[in-house]
C-alpha cells in the first residue's frame, strides 16, 4: 500500500463522487531516487522536504458523511478517528481533515467556491486536496483550473480505471482529460410491486413487465390500465424526470441563449397529461 499524499490519494484509496472525487490543485510532487547511495540519500532528503512543503493534512470536502464513512471503514491505513469524526489519523502520520457542508440552498457549492478562490494563498495544511461533486454540476469544476488530470497529475492508470462505467468517466472528462473518479454510481430503475403487476398485466415476471414498459407509448398504455384499477403509475411529477433529462441532445445554454431540449418538453407533456388524469 502506498503512503498517502495529495498526489497519490486516489490511487492509494482505490476511489471508485454519480458522485465523483476531484483532486484539487495545490501540491508539488516528490523527486525520484537515484541509483547510487549518495544520490538516493539526496533524493530522499528532497522528497522529505517536498512532503513537508505539502503539509501533513489532507483536506477532503463533502456535503454528507457517505464518503467519509466508507473511507473510515475500508481504508487500510486508518489508525484513529476523532470522537466528533472531524479528522481521521492515518498510520503514516497524515491527518485527514473532513469539511462537511450540507447541500441545502446551494450551501456546499457556495462555500467550496469561496475556498477554492483562496487556494493559491492558503497554507499547505489548509489547501483543499480532494472535493466531491455530483453529476448535475460536475462540468463547473471539471472545466476549471482547480482540478487535476487524474492520470497525468495524480498517477492513476488506464488499468486502475478499467472497471469503471464509461459514463462515469465521461462526466468528469473535458477535452480528453479525466479530472475525477467515481466512488458511487446509482443507476435508475423502475420498481414495481409484483402483486400489482400481476393484477394489471396478468404477470409479475420481470422480463415480461420490462417488455410491457419498453417505450413511453407502452408505459402510458399500462398507466391507463393501472389507473382503471386504482393504481398510480408514478408517485410524483419528478419520478420520470431523470429518464428524459439524462437523454437530451445538448446542454441548456448555447452562448447566451437558454435552450429547452425537446426531450424536456416530452416530460412536461407527460407530466401535464398524468396530472390532468389524476
Amino acid at each position: 500500500m502506498r503512503k498517502i499524499s495529495r498526489r497519490n490519494f486516489l490511487l492509494a484509496s482505490g476511489a471508485v463522487a454519480v458522485t465523483a472525487a476531484l483532486s484539487a490543485c495545490g501540491g508539488s510532487s516528490s523527486s525520484t531516487a537515484g541509483s547510487t547511495a549518495s544520490s538516493t540519500a539526496a533524493s530522499s532528503a528532497a522528497a522529505s522536504e517536498s512532503a513537508a512543503a505539502e503539509g501533513k493534512v489532507l483536506n477532503i470536502w463533502c456535503w454528507n458523511d457517505e464518503f467519509q464513512s466508507r473511507f473510515n471503514d475500508y481504508y487500510p491505513g486508518v489508525k484513529e478517528i476523532a470522537a466528533d469524526k472531524s479528522t481521521t489519523t492515518l498510520d503514516n502520520g497524515v491527518t485527514v481533515k473532513w469539511t462537511i457542508n450540507p447541500n441545502d440552498n446551494n450551501n456546499y457549492q457556495n462555500k467550496l467556491d469561496e475556498a477554492l478562490l483562496k487556494q493559491d494563498s492558503a497554507a499547505a495544511d489548509d489547501k483543499i486536496d480532494i472535493f466531491l461533486i455530483e453529476a448535475d454540476y460536475a462540468l463547473k469544476y471539471v472545466d476549471s483550473e482547480y482540478t487535476l488530470d487524474v492520470k497525468k497529475d495524480v498517477g492513476l492508470t488506464d488499468d486502475d480505471l478499467k472497471d469503471q462505467y464509461q459514463y462515469t468517466k465521461d462526466i468528469v472528462t473535458v477535452d480528453g482529460v479525466q479530472k475525477g473518479t467515481t466512488w458511487q454510481a446509482t443507476p435508475g430503475l423502475f420498481a414495481y410491486r409484483r402483486s400489482i403487476a400481476k393484477d394489471v398485466l396478468g404477470t409479475d415476471d420481470p422480463t415480461e413487465v420490462q417488455a410491457a414498459l419498453s417505450d413511453w407509448d407502452k408505459f402510458n398504455d399500462v398507466a391507463e390500465k393501472a389507473a382503471a384499477k386504482g393504481y398510480k403509475m408514478l408517485s410524483g411529477y419528478d419520478d420520470s424526470y431523470r429518464t428524459f433529462s439524462n437523454n437530451v441532445s445538448a446542454g441548456w445554454v448555447d452562448g447566451t441563449t437558454v435552450k429547452v431540449d425537446p426531450n424536456i418538453m416530452n416530460w412536461v407533456d407527460q407530466t401535464k397529461t398524468y396530472t390532468d388524469n389524476g
